[in-house]
């Protein structure tokens, strides 16, 4: 893990430009290139597209699609679910928390990679690391609100009380819209212990992980 790679928080310029330094470099990106969102924890999704300037932060929006071909896409995370899309002629990032999740983030960024000719059949997802149902203890009311429209969520923490699982609702989501390539990477940010993962209920001042996707300048045929 290079450290943290989020801007807002902690402020270190120094420490932040050489993480990202170093994410570029492994990455073959330019992090002054890459695409960064303003995430408000909804569903829209924001299009970058050939007049959008290399670099360009898409603010108050929790996915991020392209048909263009190089654009450096990226999602951030300390304990929301980091979706990866890619199809024959497009790709995307998403966050999905809890809200966005609940208001349908995954398939408001499915219906746009539609639009740009890639459905979901031909798509494949990386769903990276987010605080489990082991970990993410919320009120029984609240889990059963975002149940009663995505059962997969409920969950129980590993001490008992209500959950939710929110990287199984993403899977379950995909499933049911017919993406059938769905990879998981990586743990419960907030719990597991053979990963070093940024998680904000484990410490609210933490950094953040970044889910980074490029669409290469070959199409399928």
């Amino acid at each position: 893990m290079p450290g943290n790679l989020g801007h807002r928080r902690p402020h270190r310029p120094a420490d932040l430009a050489a993480a990202r330094r170093s994410v570029g470099a492994a990455t073959e990106t330019d992090p002054t290139a890459w695409h960064l969102m303003r995430q408000v924890h909804g569903a829209s999704v924001a299009v970058v597209g050939a007049d959008t300037p290399p670099g360009q932060e898409l603010r108050d929006v929790d996915a991020l699609v392209t048909a263009e071909p190089g654009r450096a896409l990226v999602v951030q995370t300390a304990d929301c679910v980091p979706l990866l899309l890619a199809g024959p002629s497009t790709v995307a990032a998403v966050h999905a928390g809890r809200v966005g999740f609940a208001l349908g983030v995954v398939d408001a960024t499915l219906r746009e990679l539609a639009r740009l000719g890639d459905p979901p059949e031909q798509l494949r997802a990386a769903v990276g690391p987010a605080i489990g149902g082991c970990c993410y203890e919320v009120p029984a009311e609240m889990r059963d609100e975002v149940a009663s429209t995505a059962p997969e969520v409920a969950a129980e923490t590993s001490w008992g009380t209500p959950a939710l699982d929110l990287p199984a609702g993403v899977v379950a989501a995909l499933r049911v819209a017919g993406v059938p390539t769905i990879e998981r990477i990586g743990g419960c940010t907030r719990c597991d212990p053979g990963e070093r993962w940024f998680s904000h209920r484990g410490d609210p001042a933490t950094g953040r992980q970044f889910g980074l996707i490029v669409r290469g300048s070959a199409v399928a045929a």
